[in-house]
């Protein structure tokens, strides 16, 4: 079998290498080798992983970190418009990626540790090529100028997830998974090793010399490991602390990206424990893999970001970003560092511009929406000890839409665009269908315990009169004072009231309960019809519930007692209240009654019933 990469004994030997391949812009890619029988058989396993060379990715700048010789420095040339060297530290630039190369050992979190913060507080791109030796670097340069064959597969291994694949797989061809229930019981050391892969991201606990998956381990320690650096238990003549039929060493897997999900995997060299001849990330670079994204410290990347890298199939490499991007919520500090330009894996990563302009970075989508936030929330308060009964007709209704947000509030589910999707749909038609309920339940019972949250929750909260404020009131213009209630417990909701020394208790909402208005003329006749108009101002723009509310004495009738208000609509909506030959001739008050998301709102309005043939 062909390769594409040629080895050279010398450094002269390499340089003249070098020369030549960039001046002709074709023939087999150079490497390194003196001194490292262990990259000839990299550049032998390497041969039916790539099929022909490629113009590698270019990122916006390169910059090198400590002494190298010339001709590594020229052969990394193409990948960056423009180089610097990092004596005073390693900055972004102003936009697109940065290409940092250097040694192992200089690339510190003192040194590039800014500039990986700042591409992961603003989703920009940091590839770095990297090694133990110059010898390392050259090999790891060399492999971006290949092209991976077409008929790779992908692999997915975690010993993290016991859950199959969802359906339809997320990837364009069908991957090759295995998880905790069955990855114990295969033959991993020849699976990983003996095929020929596009992309592999394994998944288990470990730390900077191996992860564990199942019975097997992915092992870091280097074919050219010396005696005395630090490291566990086989650097100190005792073997390996798991079974070595078991072991798959990094450097013996054919594939073009490999993904190193443990815990510190990708230690940089001030933060590492063990010696260079005992990490992952080196023993990596050392093999096949053109790409090597690996764990900087601890990570909890897990479920989600192993099937959000396994939706990326179709994506421009960059790897250790779109899983720095899916840990966004769960971490403060970059997780993932990219070994590696993106992979000629990818479609999009050829020609390729990585990562060039990426300043407006989209929020994360692994959390719930606000108003199933809120919708939970609410349930639960509804359900404190005095609100609704054992036999309230709605109480399992609140129990059963709260269980359903906390199972479904998860990472696993909320953040997976399709269960994510799912979750979110079936948490707001529960809240849709409760809201119909509530509405339902008033306008048959007025006097419900869910009409009088203003007085359960207030006793439950405190005023501080600095906060309140004097606007008109909604009902005669006068100053009414309009203030917050803040509950004693976490469970209760914040609560606003808005009163009138005139017009008394005019209105009440929880926070975010719709904002209601009515007008109606202030008399009616016994026996007459009074119409009354409300017009609803929605928190959000979905649909809400609005309906009217009447004292049993008053003797009327509401048509129709409830409106169902679609996404976006606002009103007028009209009720007319028939009212009996009969109803007592005095003041009385109605209350037109909103919901949605069950938050509650109620405005009180006065008028006055007339004796029949007054006006």
């Amino acid at each position: 079998m062909i390769s594409l990469f040629r080895p050279a004994d010398s450094e002269d030997e390499f340089s003249r290498a070098v020369a030549e391949f960039l001046a002709d812009g074709g023939g087999p890619v150079p490497v390194w080798t003196g001194g490292r029988p262990d990259l000839v058989a990299s550049l032998d396993l390497a041969a039916g992983l790539y099929s022909s060379p490629r113009r590698p990715p270019v990122c916006e700048a390169g910059v090198v970190v400590g002494e190298l010789p010339a001709s590594i420095r020229e052969f990394a040339r193409p990948a960056a418009r423009s180089w610097t060297t990092g004596a005073a530290g390693v900055r972004l630039p102003v936009s697109g990626s940065l290409l940092i190369l250097g040694r192992y050992e200089n690339l510190t979190m003192a040194a590039i540790g800014p500039a990986l913060v700042e591409a992961y507080r603003t989703g920009r791109d940091v590839f770095l090529l990297t090694g133990r030796d110059p010898q390392s670097i050259s090999w790891a340069v060399a492999k971006q100028y290949a092209a991976v064959a077409a008929d790779g597969a992908t692999g997915l291994f975690t010993d993290l997830d016991t859950q199959p694949l969802p359906s339809p797989v997320p990837a364009g061809d069908e991957p090759v998974y295995l998880d905790a229930r069955t990855v114990g019981g295969a033959d991993l050391t020849r699976i990983a090793s003996e095929r020929i892969w596009k992309r592999v991201l394994v998944s288990g606990h470990g730390t900077e010399d191996s992860i564990n998956l199942g019975a097997h381990t992915v092992c870091g320690l280097s074919p050219v490991a010396r005696p005395g650096q630090p490291g566990p238990s086989c650097a100190h003549g005792r073997g390996c602390h798991k079974p070595e039929d078991k072991l798959v060493p990094a450097h013996r897997m054919r594939t073009a990206e490999l993904v190193l999900g443990g815990c510190d995997s990708g230690a940089l060299a001030d933060l590492a424990t063990y010696g260079p001849d005992h990490q992952l990330l080196l023993n990596a670079i050392d093999g096949p893999a053109q790409t090597v994204v690996a764990g900087i410290s601890m990570h909890q990347s897990a479920r989600v970001e192993n099937l959000r890298w396994l939706e990326a199939a179709e994506g421009d490499g960059a790897t250790a970003r779109l899983l720095n991007t899916a840990l966004l919520t769960m971490h403060p500090y970059p997780s993932f560092v990219q070994a590696g330009l993106p992979s000629s894996a990818y479609p999009h990563a050829v020609p390729a511009d990585a990562g060039r302009s990426r300043p407006d970075r989209p929020a994360p989508a692994d959390r719930p929406a606000g108003s199933v936030h809120a919708l939970a929330a609410r349930a639960h308060a509804f359900l404190l000890p005095g609100m609704l009964s054992a036999a309230h007709p709605l109480r399992a209704e609140f129990e059963r839409l709260g269980e359903l947000i906390e199972a479904g509030a998860v990472r696993t589910v909320t953040g997976l665009a399709g269960p994510r999707a799912e979750f979110l749909r079936a948490a707001e038609q529960g809240g849709t269908d409760l809201d119909a309920a509530i509405a339902r339940r008033l306008a048959e019972r007025p006097d419900d315990p869910l009409s009088e949250f203003p007085r359960y929750f207030g006793d439950r909260s405190r005023v501080d009169p600095a906060e309140a404020v004097n606007p008109p009131c909604v009902l005669c213009g006068r100053p009414a004072w309009q203030y917050p209630r803040h509950g004693f417990t976490p469970r209760i909701p914040l609560t606003t009231a808005h009163v009138c020394l005139s017009c008394g208790p005019v209105g009440y909402w929880m926070d975010g309960g719709p904002r209601l208005h009515s007008r109606a003329d202030p008399t009616v006749t016994a026996g007459g019809t009074l119409r009354i108009e409300a017009t609803v101002a929605p928190e959000r723009p979905g649909p809400v519930q609005v309906g009217l509310l009447l004292p049993w004495h008053v003797r009327a009738a509401i048509s129709p007692p409830v409106h169902s208000l679609p996404a976006g609509g606002a009103g007028p909506v009209v009720f007319e209240v028939r009212f009996d030959p009969s109803a007592p001739p005095q003041e009385h008050h109605y209350t037109v009654f909103g919901v949605q998301d069950l938050a509650l709102s109620l405005l009180r309005c006065p008028f006055a019933v007339l004796p029949p043939g007054e006006a």
